[in-house]
């Protein structure tokens, strides 16, 4: 970012002096005049600025009770302290009360260039990291996608794949499915990993906020901006931005975000400076934005943007598969959360997981294992246990569902077929597929060995 467009506000009573230090400063900043403590304060209410310099010797209020006030409002703000006259217990009490430097007239003009930037400079690296304990960090996380179903593997081979990229990308599902885990997940494995990610629910921002929460706002734009505020694409300039809920956004909001991802650039509500960033796009989606576009709900224009790469994320009932893995991690994770033993799983609660139709997903097996390990002190977890949900699906090979052909069949085909899917649905773990089949181990083991499926 260009020295221009950091504000500087003098508050100095010496009209020489005020001119020579503007001589000195106009081609490398923007400056402010202020004459005395009283107009900087009123100043200072109205506007924002990158670093204040103030004369202790002012008429009313002197400079050391101005540097008091400012720091009040603004604590991180730098103030650069001069005087007529070198006084030790000025310099020591104007560095207790925050300055950053003190310099004494006549001032050197690279003294004075040197003295500013050092303390630009140390004021943008306390606001970088002031941001970055308020923005969510995924680098020193394990981030992991539970589940080996054919999805499942689709989904991981796509996301590693485009995570190489700095392609925008469009992520749909129903609601639980786990697209923030995924767009998490694509950040950490980017070259962009090391730098902010920055997650907005579009539908959970009231109406009139949504545009101050994408793009910023400076003080006084609207009645409650006290002080300029980064947007989230600030936030994450160098990063990733996820916007989960896209289609939540509002359609006036909409035109300046498709502005962005086409220019890279836009202005903070109410600003007039131009701020440019350097920001990768995930966003996601529970509907279906082709719909919402075709009924003048979402612009056509910003789907064609952000769908440069699509991925979508199958409901759970579609991933059966995943569905006993999936509850053994969040089991084993829960248990070791409570400091207890990590429970099993019978296989008539196996059962009764693999026909609940799961409209909540990923996030409702979640919260249906978490339920049971907090409540449930056994060693291991009973069908019983579950009975807050319910089986809503039939048994795949329940009685009811099986219908004897007129023409018969060949018993032990069916037996054998019934055998490999038990053993291919457990991941080839012979105990878990025994219990799939509601088998002793010994009474799978014989009928593998009985047709050669050792």
């Amino acid at each position: 970012m260009a020295d221009c467009y950091k504000s500087i506000l003098i508050v100095e009573d010496d009209e020489l002096f005020r001119e020579a230090m503007q001589d000195t400063l106009k081609e490398k900043y923007t400056l402010q005049m202020a004459e005395s403590a009283e107009e900087a304060l009123t100043v200072l209410s109205k506007n924002s600025y990158d670093l204040v310099i103030v004369d202790i010797n002012l008429p009313g209020k002197n400079g050391i009770e101005l540097l008091a006030d400012i720091k009040t409002r603004c604590s991180m703000l730098p103030v650069i302290m001069i005087t007529a006259y070198d006084s030790i217990p000025q310099v020591v009490d104007s560095i207790k009360k925050g300055a950053f430097d003190y310099l004494v007239k006549p001032i050197n003009a690279q003294e004075l260039l040197l003295s500013l930037e050092r303390a630009l400079e140390s004021y943008e690296l306390q606001i970088e990291l002031e941001h970055r304990r308020k923005l969510q960090s995924f680098s020193d996380k394990s981030i992991i996608i539970i589940g080996s179903s054919q999805d499942t593997k689709k989904l991981k081979s796509e996301a590693a794949r485009v995570a190489k990229t700095d392609a925008t990308i469009l992520l749909e599902g129903e609601t639980g499915t786990g697209k923030e885990l995924i767009a998490q997940l694509i950040h950490a494995d980017s070259p962009r990993s090391q730098r902010p990610c920055v997650v907005l629910n579009c539908g959970a921002i009231p109406e009139n906020l949504v545009e101050s929460e994408i793009f910023g706002h400076v003080k006084g734009a609207f009645t409650g901006a006290f002080q300029d505020s980064m947007g989230k694409f600030e936030l994450a300039h160098r990063g990733t931005l996820i916007l989960d809920e896209i289609g939540e956004l509002p359609m006036e909001a909409q035109v300046k975000l498709l502005r962005i991802l086409e220019e890279e650039e836009f202005y903070r509500v109410g600003g007039s400076r131009l701020v440019k960033v350097d920001v990768r796009v995930i966003a996601s989606t529970n509907g279906n934005l082709k719909e919402l576009a075709e009924e003048g709900k979402f612009r056509q224009d910003l789907l064609f943007r952000l769908n440069v790469y699509r991925i979508v994320i199958s409901p759970l009932r579609h991933r059966q598969e995943d569905i006993i893995e999936l509850a053994e991690f969040f089991i084993e994770k829960f248990a070791r959360k409570s400091r207890r033993d990590v429970p099993t799983l019978t296989s008539a609660a196996q059962e009764l997981l693999l026909n609940h139709k799961w409209r909540g997903n990923v996030r409702e097996l979640r919260n249906v294992v978490e339920r049971v390990v907090l409540f449930s002190k056994e060693k291991t977890i009973e069908k019983e246990h579950l009975g807050f949900i319910e089986s809503t699906a039939p048994s795949r090979f329940s009685a009811e569902a099986v219908q004897l052909p007129s023409s018969g069949i060949d018993l032990e085909e069916v037996e054998k077929s019934l055998l490999l899917q038990a053993l291919k649905l457990a991941k080839y773990n012979k105990s878990k597929a025994a219990k799939l089949l509601h088998l002793t181990p010994p009474t799978f083991y014989y009928r593998l060995e009985k047709y050669d499926l050792k």
